[in-house]
């Protein structure tokens, strides 16, 4: 099954240094992004390459995210891997920070491959929809919390 690529981008009036504390306090997504039900860390090691974490996807589902890459202030790159009840058989991420004159632009990256064969192809589309949502949304919310943070440029 061909993987699938969903993109987007958010130029956020905070600055990159505010927007990188909270995408660096890896284990801890939920606390400014409600789309999910909770984020704990997986072991010891919380930042880095190697840092994992548990997602608890809403409605159902999880998903255990470990580091592949981590440039410090600029990106995070992660491999997932979901359970059973998500219509995803493996995914990677790429999360970019660059700073621009209006405040941070962040990139944000996933691939993917459904599960299901066939029917994977035909739900494709559908997934697409429902992750550029629910990512549109975390980027969202990421910006909101990072200006509450007094992360204004």
């Amino acid at each position: 099954m061909p993987e699938r690529h969903i993109r987007l981008q958010r130029r956020m009036a905070a600055s990159t240094s505010s927007v990188w504390a909270l995408y660096a306090d890896f284990p801890n997504l939920a606390s400014h992004w409600h789309g999910l039900r909770a984020t704990r860390a997986i072991g010891d090691q919380t930042s880095g390459v190697g840092a994992r974490r548990r997602v608890e996807l809403k409605p159902i589902g999880s998903m255990d995210e470990t580091v592949t890459v981590w440039e410090d202030g600029r990106r995070i790159d992660t491999q997932n891997q979901p359970s059973a009840s998500v219509p995803i058989k493996l995914a990677e991420s790429t999360l970019r920070l660059e700073p621009d004159e209006d405040g941070t632009l962040v990139t944000f990256d996933y691939r993917y491959i459904p599960r299901g064969g066939r029917l994977g192809r035909l739900t494709g589309p559908l997934i697409d929809k429902m992750l550029t949502a629910t990512f549109a949304d975390m980027l969202a919310a990421t910006d909101q919390a990072a200006l509450r943070n007094g992360g204004e440029r």
